[in-house]
């Protein structure tokens, strides 16, 4: 009986298929940044592209989708084969990484204000007339400029861009 069993473990050995661990990556990495190229987020995206290639010794390429604050890129990231080789650049509980970029207030020059709260006395006396540029409705530009601009009562009139490369408008 043992002879028998032992026999049979032979034959399934020689019979059945190596199993391999496969080394991941294997191929290149898709990393989409969700936001246009040149901006903040793209250049994020790149530093972290270029050491992941470094380390994995694969390439790791860049896929600007930018628009509707990031959800175009994300839905690409979502509708992609969830095999690991197409990610996404911005946080999430799964990201292995965590970028901080600051938020800066800039005012032209031809506005008669020097400071962030005679900026919005102005905007509080002409509401609506002074602008505002962000990198999409919804992006964290507007939000932060809406958000400022409730908790001082003002107004200000959004113009949306395409990315965060934002130039001036006044």
């Amino acid at each position: 009986m043992i002879r028998i069993a032992a026999l049979l473990a032979a034959i399934l050995l020689l019979t059945s298929s190596e199993a391999r661990a496969q080394t991941y990556p294997a191929r290149s990495i898709t990393l989409i940044v969700p936001f246009a190229a040149g901006g903040s987020n793209d250049m994020i995206g790149r530093i972290i592209g270029k050491k992941l290639s470094e380390t994995w010794g694969q390439p790791v390429v860049i896929d600007n989708r930018p628009g509707a604050g990031g959800v175009i890129g994300t839905s690409a990231v979502a509708a992609s084969a969830p095999d690991g080789y197409t990610t996404r650049s911005r946080t999430s509980h799964r990201a292995p990484f965590i970028a901080r970029s600051p938020l800066l207030l800039v005012a032209s020059n031809k506005l008669v204000v020097k400071s962030a709260s005679e900026l919005l006395a102005l905007a509080k006396s002409k509401p609506g007339q002074i602008t505002y540029a962000s990198a999409g409705p919804g992006s964290i530009n507007q939000i932060a400029a809406e958000l400022v601009a409730l908790s001082a009562g003002a107004s200000f009139t959004h113009v949306p861009y395409k990315g965060d490369r934002l130039r001036s408008i006044m």
